[in-house]
């Protein structure tokens, strides 16, 4: 019996070691649904600007545009006053959201959903639901390869979700060491190696029994 419980301890020794190895994930994302909501959305409100694949403003999208169309910086349209009453001066330059190095300026998820929140669309800041601004936001953590994980976006913890590696600050999501490791996994593993412990330790005493 003594065996037993020597084994016992060294196993459970062992998961505890894991659990400070793999820190538990305590950040969290958004949901598939709702990626699909934002793209939706920037499909209806933010593509016209952004591009259809969020590639920006860029001469090749406004060329799919009817001719009278494709100056966006023409007077009396979004070019110099005087436009329209509901018209605006558009910018020169409309950046690509998706692709290499599109986000770069923003360096957690927190910052890219206030900034978003608080300026576009470009001409109405803040005029759209605001489900609309969380689930735009979870468009494009998954167009940037961020994994949903099944909760709603929530402001304040997308501030512990970082946007690309400068922003790691040679920590994860959580301040844990190994932010490459997907959620959940840690404990899979933690789990898998405790109970091929403990089996294998119940057999060598049932062995020393006989």
């Amino acid at each position: 019996m003594r065996s037993f419980f020597v084994v016992w301890r060294k196993v459970t020794l062992g998961m505890l070691g894991l659990t400070f190895l793999f820190p538990a994930v305590s950040a969290h994302a958004y949901q598939d649904q709702e990626a699909e909501r934002g793209a939706a959305v920037f499909a209806r409100r933010c593509s016209t600007c952004h591009g259809d694949r969020g590639q920006g403003l860029t001469d090749e999208w406004r060329a799919t545009w009817p001719p009278t169309h494709q100056n966006c910086w023409k007077a009396n349209c979004h070019g110099t006053r005087p436009y329209p009453e509901n018209g605006f001066t558009l910018p020169r330059v409309v950046p690509p959201l998706i692709g290499p190095n599109t986000l770069q300026r923003f360096a957690t998820a927190a910052d890219l959903y206030a900034y978003i929140r608080a300026r576009m669309p470009f001409h109405a800041p803040g005029s759209l639901p605001e489900e609309d601004y969380r689930a735009v936001t979870a468009f494009l953590l998954q167009r940037h390869g961020i994994p949903a994980d099944g909760r709603p976006f929530d402001p304040e913890a997308a501030r512990e979700v970082p946007l690309h590696s400068e922003a790691l600050g040679g920590k994860g999501a959580s301040g844990d060491r190994f932010p490459f490791i997907p959620h959940d996994l840690a404990e899979w593993i933690g789990g898998g190696i405790g109970a091929a412990s403990l089996l294998g330790g119940m057999i060598a005493w049932l062995r020393r029994r006989r």
